[in-house]
């Protein structure tokens, strides 16, 4: 006999052994001990009823969980073979089956009639299906998940829905009638509802061999070059990878648009508290690409000013060009060129470009570069003003 059918064969006699017992010592406690105990203490009479009910529902229910309990065991053993299929998703059908028998075998413990029940109450039923409509929609979807093997757990998962402002990526920790747990990258237990799962939503299994795979989206300005920073960041990553657990990963110039270059990287990783990490060390290696490329670019970095027609553009070059040069060590600034760019009907656009030391601000070198030529065009359009 394999490991597998002895561990299974075990678990079930251990069950029906469990459901024995339970037998027994409610008969023992009712009909033997529970009468002793009346005649030593004989106010207990005037509650048997409760009594009896309490520790019916007690044992009932207790044995149900023991059941459940030993099940569990064998589903996650079964699991946790590589070779073998998930089928955690089983234990949410059969816990809500356990627990249905249970109330039934109480409820007729108690001497209530199912049959006459479910007849006489149609028409509550009816009224409280309008009550409870969501509640019953959210537990059909929880059977359809489990039953359906859609989500399992342990399996790690991102989960997209218009319902939520972001995806949801973790690892769900259990899937019950109305909700499925997921514990996502931040440590959270997140509790989604089965009917958000099966509408309005996209699921993305992020098992992949032994690993997770994910993906991390990195958008970048058009002016400088891609590839550059692709090699760049790749070499950083590189270093940076070991540190914050990823195994391997794949980069791409996956889309290009007017004003903006994406990246995309899939990654493998073992553990999903380590996507923060990651992605972090991801961005800041292409963000570091991109401002080595654009300091490394022929053209440099540039700044478009524009001014109105009322003073020779020319002018504003030659005098902006000499109230740059002298501020342009303190903003970091290793060189520029300035050019007549774009002429329109009402505005004269003057182009700079430059090059940055590594450790310059470039808020700073913006302000320099706006402030010299504003000054420029200021002074040459009040010493029109003095000339009219």
């Amino acid at each position: 006999m394999s490991p597998r059918k002895h561990t299974v064969g075990r678990q079930t006699l251990r069950a029906i052994g469990i459901v024995a017992l339970g037998i027994v010592i409610l008969v023992f406690f009712q009909y033997f001990l529970y009468p002793r105990i009346e005649a030593v203490y004989p106010v207990l009479k005037l509650y048997d009823r409760y009594i009896k009910d309490a520790i019916a529902a007690a044992v009932i229910f207790g044995f149900a969980y023991l059941i459940l309990r030993g099940i569990r065991q064998t589903i996650e053993i079964t699991s946790q073979k590589r070779t073998r299929r998930n089928i955690r998703g089983l234990y949410t059908i059969l816990r809500a089956a356990i627990y249905g028998i249970a109330i039934a075998v109480f409820l007729e413990y108690m001497g209530v009639s199912l049959t006459g029940a479910l007849i006489g109450g149609t028409v509550g039923g009816l009224i409280l299906s309008f009550a409870l409509q969501n509640t019953v929609s959210s537990l059909l979807s929880g059977l359809l998940l489990a039953s359906a093997g859609i989500v399992k757990p342990k399996d790690k998962v991102s989960y997209f829905s218009w319902l939520f402002d972001n995806p949801v990526m973790g690892e769900i920790v259990d899937v019950k009638l109305l909700t499925v747990q997921i514990r996502d990258i931040d440590g959270y237990v997140v509790e989604l509802p089965n009917t958000a799962l099966l509408s309005q939503s996209e699921f993305k299994i992020l098992g992949y061999n032994s690993s997770i795979r994910a993906t991390v989206s990195a958008a970048l300005p058009v002016d400088a070059q891609i590839k550059g920073i692709i090699g760049i960041a790749k070499t950083l990553l590189d270093k940076r990878k070991e540190e914050v657990g990823l195994e391997n990963y794949e980069m791409y110039f996956f889309t290009k648009a007017f004003n903006s270059n994406t990246v995309k990287v899939l990654i493998d990783f073992r553990r999903m508290e380590d996507y923060n990490a990651i992605a972090h060390a991801i961005n800041s290696s292409l963000e570091e690409g991109y401002w080595e490329m654009k300091n490394r670019a022929p053209q440099g970095n540039n700044i478009v000013l524009g001014f109105p027609v009322d003073v020779p553009v020319k002018d504003i070059i030659t005098e902006g060009d000499t109230i740059l040069d002298k501020n342009k060590g303190d903003a970091g600034i290793i060189d520029f060129r300035s050019y007549f760019f774009i002429k329109t009907y009402l505005t004269n656009s003057i182009k700079v470009t430059f090059r940055l030391k590594k450790d310059a601000s470039y808020d700073l070198v913006a302000d320099t570069i706006n402030s010299s030529y504003e000054e420029a065009y200021n002074s040459l359009k009040n010493k029109i003003s003095k000339n009219q």
